[in-house]
């Protein structure tokens, strides 16, 4: 069995952990699995779809292609699955206007062409099922064998609340930032970590700013006391799949 694997980054955490962590799985069972960054240059990106015509299943993760691209990809890939993790189909919190008829048509017009579609959570799910009955769920795992569960010290004088994502969603933790501060008044001996690529400032919280790198997360996650991911609760959010307390959970960090 050959397989194919579209993504746009490996450093995105949908294509570590739906893509990349199957690999070595796969491999064992002697399928051939390869996976191909999409271009961003038109005439590459159409030379690679025409080279995926060899492998019996093209796995495309969450991208929405244009029209043109997606009746080149179908032509080529013998079965194509479709795989995604996010309100692909809606534009994100901070937009405005959540609603996009181009998004919404590029959904239904990839999970109309796909022979399968894998949504992460019931929600997605629920959204793909208004264009074809061939969905199912598969929820983005955690590979437990790489987040030992960490050790508590009850001498520890200070309880450590943490954060760890990205600049694309560190605007949620700006949601309860009030909080903490009144919080850390009422608690003298809580401080804030941040494990992010990108940083807020705080005035009465005492903060620890921390860059986040793959090689530090195990540990960056052990030094929180309670993972925080505040969210907003609308069509965008209620696509997410939770995978920070997931990771909190794994390393046996209340959520």
């Amino acid at each position: 069995m050959n397989l194919a694997f579209l993504v746009t980054r490996l450093e995105k955490p949908s294509a570590r952990y739906r893509v990349l962590q199957y690999l070595p799985f796969l491999r064992e069972r002697n399928w051939n699995a390869e996976v191909f960054i999409i271009p961003g240059d038109r005439k590459e990106r159409r030379d690679l779809f025409r080279k995926l015509k060899g492998f019996d299943v093209v796995f495309l993760q969450k991208k929405l292609l244009s029209y043109r691209d997606l009746s080149l990809l179908r032509r080529s890939a013998r079965k194509l699955v479709y795989d995604f993790d996010d309100a692909v189909m809606f534009r994100d919190t901070w937009r405005g206007n959540h609603y996009s008829f181009k998004r919404r048509w590029a959904f239904a017009r990839t999970a109309r062409n796909a022979d399968r579609v894998i949504a992460g959570n019931s929600y997605l799910m629920s959204w793909a099922r208004r264009y074809t009955e061939r969905v199912g769920v598969l929820p983005t795992p955690i590979p437990m064998e790489r987040y030992p569960i960490k050790d508590t010290n009850p001498e520890d004088e200070c309880v450590t609340l943490g954060w760890l994502g990205s600049s694309s969603t560190i605007r949620y933790l700006e949601l309860i930032q009030g909080a903490l501060e009144r919080l850390s008044v009422s608690f003298p001996d809580i401080r804030l970590k941040i494990v992010s690529d990108s940083f807020l400032s705080f005035n009465k919280i005492p903060v620890e700013n921390k860059v986040w790198n793959l090689e530090d997360e195990i540990s960056d996650l052990h030094s929180f006391d309670v993972g925080l991911m505040p969210l907003t609760d609308d069509v965008w959010t209620r696509g997410k799949c939770g995978f920070k307390i997931l990771q909190y959970m794994a390393a046996g960090v209340p959520v």
